[in-house]
């Protein structure tokens, strides 16, 4: 699986090297599976706490690691897809010849014999991604540890043989960790602000959509649900969408949004009374800084055109102001609120919106464009802490993912399919012990 042809090195820097591979092809070398052949690879070794969750995200684990052919640690947005992904591999199965229970994908088998069926016998997390590589590098989950009642809280300790993720960087620190050799792109997806049907707070309308959207998200009027910024990993995405729109709006909007831009964010620049930062940090005793002028991320620092100091649209000023409301759950609460007429906008995922259309709900979305909202990519990567007898089927996992009718159920779903140009990695390691990361065209 994901041969390549030898790479040409391109640069080095701080003990990483970047390569690249003019072209991939995918084959079934077993040497993928050895972390352990080669030289230039690294054992892996267990380290560090716990990944921790919250009890109520339990709905995010589906199957048993201890009877489990399959283990896959996926990033947790791809739930919207995923049971139909699922209950087409299982199709695919009974297509080459395995009796497969093809109907226990939503509707499990409520007996220890059904249990044992293939079909069911897959055991798949679905929580964000930066957990799931805690969990992979300590491996160990626990949940409910927030509650003080819970005295032993319940560990799943688990052998993932796939993860997928939506940035390299995961990849990369599982690489330097022993755990990943390479890491292949499979799909796109990107950010939405959610609305209702009719845009009735007439989201991104303005002569200049981006900039009008850019002023909404701070208009005191408008009402947003914004995301977690603690539990829900989506959060540093929508933060980094937040500030380059401002960027744009401050290079492309008139002198009179400008002004507009500065006078709410200095409204915002510290926690209103009873705004999400407020009450989180009275509450829960949370450490965020939210003060725009000193936190990093919410005002200019070097920038060619842009004074030093000057305030920055980010999640944190969202999250100053007194109207929003901070979800838990996002892809729950925030189409619920906005159809409930408690919120006017909220960032999603386009794949989140879409099921939420698909479920028939009257809501709506305005996307920014791709210059402020750079599409995610997901990758898959197989992993050294793979149990030898589920190689088999986890390369099958793999290819049917990565063929035309695995990802044609991503796009049904409001995902985007590749452009052609995103990059695999390979990682090995020099002779100093240092990465090596080798870009290659799958």
């Amino acid at each position: 699986m994901f041969d390549f042809k030898k790479p040409s090195m391109l640069a080095t820097a701080g003990g990483l090297m970047i390569a690249a591979c003019s072209t991939a092809a995918l084959g079934g070398a077993d040497h993928d599976f050895d972390h352990d052949s080669r030289n230039n690879s690294k054992r892996y070794v267990l380290q560090g706490n716990c990944a921790e969750l919250p009890a109520d995200r339990a709905t995010e684990f589906h199957g048993n690691p201890l009877t489990s052919n399959l283990n896959l640690a996926m990033a947790g947005n791809q739930w919207v897809v995923f049971d139909h992904f699922m209950q087409a591999f299982n199709e695919h199965r009974a297509a080459m010849g395995e009796d497969i229970d093809v109907a226990a994908i939503g509707h499990q088998p409520r007996t220890l014999e059904g249990l044992q069926k293939k079909g069911a016998d897959y055991f798949i997390e679905l929580i964000p991604p930066g957990q799931e590589r805690d969990q992979i590098k300590s491996g160990c989950m626990l949940l409910g540890n927030e509650d003080d009642r819970n005295f032993l809280p319940t560990s799943i300790q688990v052998n993932f043989d796939v993860f997928t993720s939506t940035n390299y960087n995961l990849m990369r620190d599982l690489a330097r960790n022993g755990f990943v050799k390479q890491a292949v792109p499979y799909i796109r997806n990107q950010l939405t602000l959610m609305t209702d049907a009719a845009n009735s707070a007439a989201i991104g309308v303005g002569a200049d959509a981006t900039v009008d959207a850019t002023l909404d998200l701070l208009d005191p009027v408008i009402r947003v649900s914004q995301v977690d910024h603690i539990n829900e990993g989506i959060h540093t995405g929508i933060n980094a969408m937040y500030q380059r729109m401002d960027e744009y709006t401050r290079l492309n909007g008139s002198a009179a949004d400008v002004a507009q831009l500065d006078t709410w964010l200095a409204a915002v620049a510290t926690p209103q009374a009873g705004s999400p930062a407020e009450t989180r940090t009275i509450e829960e005793g949370i450490t965020t800084n939210f003060n725009l002028a000193t936190n990093a991320a919410c005002h200019y620092t070097g920038h060619a055109t842009i004074a030093d100091g000057t305030l920055r649209l980010c999640e944190f000023a969202v999250l100053n102001k007194a109207n929003t409301h901070e979800t838990r759950v996002h892809h729950v609460e925030t189409p619920a609120r906005i159809l409930a007429g408690q919120s006017d906008v909220g960032p999603v995922w386009v794949s989140e919106l879409q099921l939420a259309v698909n479920n028939g709900d009257a809501v709506s979305g305005f996307q920014p464009p791709d210059a402020v909202n750079i599409p995610v990519v997901y990758s898959v990567a197989f992993l050294a802490t793979m149990d030898r007898k589920h190689r088999r089927l986890a390369r099958q996992w793999v290819d049917f993912l990565l063929s035309p009718e695995g990802r044609q159920i991503y796009v049904d779903g409001g995902f985007s399919a590749l452009t052609g140009t995103e990059k695999g990695e390979r990682y090995s390691f020099d002779a100093n012990g240092d990465l090596v990361i080798e870009q290659f065209t799958p």
